[in-house]
């Protein structure tokens, strides 16, 4: 204590902490700054990323020989000659295809039906060496992500599990999943195993999704795709196991759709996370549903695995092996996946970064927004109230009259949303929101003049930033690329308290508004005008889960009200202020 209290004196005596006060704006921009940089030149350097390994040795890739060979392509080719015949007559093809199951031994089979989301078809395999707890899942949906009929991927599928039918070395059950596609509807299924569902084969440990749109027998490469909902990843070693059978068969392997095969200059590398965070940050809202993603949240290690080109090297049953070979290594284990990383980011197939590396990045900008906060308490002439003052009181009271209103909005919208009749209502809808941002802007004097003293202004911006430095500190583990992404686009909205410019404050205001910055930054992203970006917010929570839409709401919304409040006041104040001079001359 003694020590501390030296250090303390000391750095009284010099001014350093004056000078660290008045520096507050100055420190925030660099913390921001900071856990930029830090993402996007410190983490894809050399030396900063490491080499993936397997962390449960149970799994064994490749260590066994893969059967399914050229004796099943004739299979393959078969049940995917029937198949084209049927894949379009949505009425009869589950039922074509359940009575090809019901012929494998050992394998039931049910419909779950659903007027709205279509009838998914799934047989279970019953494992021979287990007690029917645990099961993986082989899911194989009618039409791809993309829209295109998923014709060799679900032929792939059923034969496979006929091939497995003839194989004693299952402990687990294997679940085959025939979903109209590879979004709600297969979600849908998920939701109602854990349920609803009579049959079901036991506890799902990993799922494997095929994405084969085409009925050619040849492919270049593999598309893996991992990145789930609400920040959640498979286990590591999943992925792992995929890479390492992929390539063992001899195919280059790529991540999330992108090309850097090996990335290994440091632009490629960066691309390559710079897309993870993106797809992490947009999962079920402005990506395509590739189907692994409706196992999030159920404690369920799902990879897509996704055929790519018609004159590879590779034919249809390297394809069948690739799922072979990924089953039997999950099939070895003897408990859940638990050993390897939940969270990490890939800059190639071998190559990661681990949570202990990445946090940094967005816990500096977390902070960023507490020094704000301390910045709009101490740097102005009502630095010396009291914190039990009544303007403390006010501030937490309009905090909490803020969160309702975000609160009702957000379900409000998603309601009006959800029913809408027309595309041309939702677009309406849109731009009233838009437009209502910017008239909130204007048309606010009277009530801030009213109820909004000076001295409560400052509070307001405090207790705004600290309420969004806590949300973004809660969410950067659970979703760390939302809350970094959010915490950027939000950023304009700290240089408020530092900026003396009327002008540049509405600007600030502007592009820091939580609905303009979502609608600007996708369209940026996808290199067209999102006019739906928030019937897709919506849809993802309402079909999917994703909870992205009620994080922009209540925990961005809210802080950036209680900054609006406080500046419409700080701007009346200065117009008056300019006035009256102006009379005095």
């Amino acid at each position: 204590m003694s020590l501390l209290e030296k250090l303390h004196r000391r750095a009284a005596n010099s001014g350093l902490i004056t000078k660290a006060i008045t520096s507050l704006p100055k420190l925030s921009k660099l913390f921001t700054i900071v856990g930029i940089l830090w993402l996007c030149v410190y983490l894809p350097a050399e030396g900063n990323f490491r080499n993936t390994y397997f962390s449960e040795n149970a799994l064994m890739p490749n260590q066994a020989y893969s059967y399914f060979r050229e004796t099943e392509w004739n299979i393959v080719r078969g049940y995917r000659s029937e198949i084209t015949k049927i894949i379009n007559d949505t009425d009869i093809r589950n039922t074509v295809v359940s009575d090809w199951l019901n012929d494998i031994v050992g394998v039931k089979t049910a419909i779950h039906h659903n007027s709205r989301y279509g009838d998914t078809l799934y047989g279970i395999l019953n494992a021979q060496r287990g007690d029917g707890t645990e099961a993986m899942v082989l899911a194989a949906p009618w039409q791809n992500s993309e829209g295109d009929l998923n014709t060799s991927g679900v032929s792939v599928a059923i034969a496979l599990l006929r091939f497995f039918s003839r194989w004693p070395v299952w402990s687990k059950n294997i679940i085959l999943v025939l979903s109209d596609n590879s979004n709600v509807a297969l979600r849908n299924w998920v939701e109602a195993y854990h349920t609803s569902l009579d049959l079901t084969g036991g506890s799902i440990e990993a799922s494997i999704v095929l994405d084969y749109p085409g009925t050619s027998d040849y492919i270049d490469f593999i598309e893996l795709y991992y990145t789930g909902l609400n920040g959640d990843l498979p286990n590591l070693d999943l992925v792992n196991v995929a890479v390492s059978v992929i390539e063992h068969e001899g195919l280059k392997v790529s991540l999330n759709g992108i090309k850097n095969f090996q990335a290994r200059d440091f632009q490629a590398r960066l691309e390559t996370l710079l897309l993870g965070v993106e797809k992490m940050a947009l999962a079920g809202v402005g990506e395509p549903i590739m189907g692994h993603e409706c196992f999030s949240g159920w404690r369920i290690q799902s990879v897509t695995v996704k055929a790519k080109g018609d004159k590879g090297p590779a034919d249809v049953t390297t394809f069948g092996r690739i799922v072979e070979a990924s089953f039997r290594s999950v099939n070895n284990l003897l408990e859940k996946f638990h050993q390897s990383f939940f969270f990490y980011i890939l800059l190639a197939p071998k190559w990661f970064i681990s949570i202990a590396s990445y946090l940094p990045a967005a816990i500096f900008i977390s902070i960023s927004y507490a020094l704000a906060s301390l910045n709009a308490i101490v740097n102005n002439e009502f630095s010396s109230l009291p914190m039990s003052s009544t303007h403390n009181i006010q501030a937490l009271l309009l905090l909490g009259c803020c969160l309702i209103f975000t609160f009702v909005l957000s379900r409000g919208f998603s309601l009006v949303i959800c029913n809408r009749g027309n595309e041309h209502t939702y677009n309406a809808l849109m731009t009233s929101v838009l437009l209502g941002s910017q008239l909130f802007l204007s048309n606010l004097k009277s009530l801030t003049k009213l109820i909004i003293k000076p001295e409560l202004g400052y509070r307001l911006k405090c207790f705004a930033y600290l309420f969004f430095s806590v949300v973004l500190t809660s969410l950067l583990v659970l979703n760390f690329s939302l809350s970094y992404v959010i915490s950027i686009l939000a950023f304009p909205m700290t240089l408020l308290v530092s900026s003396n410019s009327i002008l540049k404050n509405k600007v600030f205001l502007i592009i820091s508004n939580p609905f303009i910055s979502t609608f600007i930054a996708t369209s940026l992203i996808k290199n067209t005008l999102q006019w739906n970006i928030f019937c897709q917010l919506v849809e993802a929570w309402k079909d999917l889960g994703c909870f992205t839409w009620f994080v922009i709401c209540i925990g961005w919304y809210t802080p950036w009200l209680m900054v609006a409040l406080s500046d419409c006041n700080e701007t009346l104040n200065k117009i008056e202020h300019k006035s009256n001079i102006n009379k005095q001359e």
